[in-house]
């Protein structure tokens, strides 16, 4: 009988070996939702979030990640090209260009590849997270021009988890709240309270999608009055329910 499950009998073994010495020592991948968490705070140009989520974190090459080469500048790169890759991917699903990302990435993993040492691509590492990051952050503003309404659009998305009224936001710019809400609807085409509860819906998708978290643990985070008013927007925006989206959601990634 021939030997067939999906993988090379040697890489098998191999794969099995390894599974049990890392459970062996203790050493533990970063949770595919921490990984998912990670990636949305990029695309959504979430900079502040991202350096608090990154406290403590292991590093991008650390043996918990995986070994990709015993040389640990070539393992250092190796895993650069694959964060890289990653992040490429998440901003153009984000909205980013496809020819500004790939080029970003190019750019960024040409650096690495000319790095001398494992220190030296730790360097370009936090180079190419930040500058993805701003950029998807710059992205949010291309097609806004005053400005009173980018800070509106950075004040929301760094407080999504709060119950953002029109006056937090007049206040935050320093405008009359009855001028802003007019400002914001002639340059972005849609009132503030539409905006939020849009951009409050974009972030529970990606929770729903790459998250074990429950529908009422994502409505509390994301400041919903109610788990039945957090149902009620996310139907009217998207068309179903978070747990109809979930069940066709969870875990798919770049789907045509």
């Amino acid at each position: 009988m021939g030997y067939d499950n999906g993988l090379d009998k040697g890489i098998d073994e191999d794969l099995t070996r390894n599974l049990f010495m890392k459970r062996e020592n203790d050493i533990i991948h970063p949770t595919y939702e921490k990984e998912m968490e990670f990636y949305r705070l990029v695309s959504s140009g979430r900079e502040e979030e991202l350096r608090e989520f990154r406290k403590g974190k292991p590093a991008f090459d650390a043996v918990e990640r995986g070994v990709l080469s015993k040389n640990p500048l070539r393992n250092a790169v190796y895993h650069f090209v694959v964060m890289a890759t990653m992040l490429t991917r998440f901003c153009i699903e984000a909205g980013l260009e496809p020819d500004v990302a790939y080029e970003m990435s190019d750019l960024y993993i040409n650096k690495a590849d000319m790095a001398a040492t494992r220190d030296e691509v730790f360097t370009y590492h936090e180079e190419m997270i930040y500058g993805f990051t701003r950029k998807m952050a710059e992205n949010s503003h291309k097609n806004v021009y005053s400005k009173q309404i980018i800070l509106c659009i950075d004040y929301i998305s760094q407080n999504l988890h709060s119950n953002i009224s029109v006056a937090d936001l007049a206040e935050s710019v320093g405008l009359n709240e009855t001028y802003l809400s007019k400002l914001f609807k002639k340059e972005m085409g849609e009132s503030i309270s539409e905006y939020i509860r849009y951009k409050k819906v974009e972030t529970a998708k990606t929770l729903l999608q790459y998250s074990d978290k429950s529908s009422i643990e994502i409505a509390t985070d994301l400041g919903f009055s109610s788990h039945s008013y957090f149902i009620s927007v996310f139907k009217k925006t998207t068309g179903i329910t978070p747990r109809e989206y979930r069940n066709q959601k969870f875990r798919k990634t770049w789907e045509g």
